[in-house]
């Protein structure tokens, strides 16, 4: 190679090296951004994880609570009924005798009593049209609220920061491909006497690492 040639290779090379550093420092700060992305969704999913825990938990409670206010108001109510029937009975005898229908009867307002306060202590809505409570449905219902105003989907926090990481590994590629390139220029500008053929073959790598070492970084940056 003439000695101008040189020259103009040695400041074409100058340039890249000092290119290459800049964006190799760009990366490497882009990928750091790109890990505290990944932490903060695993964060979010741990969150996510903890309160869909603790809404599980807490409706499963209340929904049992309402349960067994159902089954208090049932076991009132046919009380309340066979007292009735009772009552029915008594007062179509063919003795009546007023004190066992008295008696009944405060009996009956008792039970009425208790059956209709006792309606209250649950939502009837999920009581089906067999007489058993919807137990399943009144939990369904609540976690869908409950997921209206908390996050508890942990798994598409921990598969963002699943895809965070596989860029981050994609650009530390990069960044090693960089290094590569880097290095080669290095030898190229350090070393006087490679021969021609071996210095072209050098330079060609190092362009070609450079080249897929940007487009790597390029490509995962966003």
């Amino acid at each position: 190679m003439t000695e101008q040639t040189d020259t103009r290779l040695g400041t074409i090379i100058a340039i890249t090296i000092s290119v290459l550093t800049l964006f190799s420092g760009l990366l490497g700060w882009q990928m750091g951004n790109i890990r505290g992305s990944a932490a903060d969704e695993y964060s979010s999913a741990q969150r996510a994880e903890l309160d869909r825990q603790k809404v599980i938990s807490t409706n499963t409670l209340a929904s049992y609570e309402n349960h067994r206010a159902f089954l208090a108001y049932k076991n009132y109510f046919d009380q309340y009924r066979l007292i009735a029937q009772q009552l029915e009975e008594a007062k179509t005898a063919t003795l009546v005798d007023a004190n066992l229908v008295a008696q009944l009867t405060s009996q009956r307002d008792e039970m009425q009593l208790l059956y209709l306060s006792s309606l209250k202590l649950f939502p009837n809505q999920f009581i089906d049209r067999d007489g058993t409570y919807n137990l399943q449905e009144q939990l369904g219902q609540l976690i869908a609220s409950d997921a209206r105003k908390y996050d508890l989907d942990p798994e598409s926090h921990k598969k963002q920061a699943q895809r965070y990481n596989l860029r981050a590994e994609n650009m530390q590629i990069a960044l090693i491909l960089l290094a590569v390139s880097l290095f080669i220029f290095a030898v190229i500008s350090t070393v006087q006497d490679l021969k021609p053929r071996v210095m072209l073959g050098m330079v060609a790598l190092g362009y070609l690492s450079a080249f897929a070492g940007v487009v790597n970084g390029i490509i995962n940056w966003s």
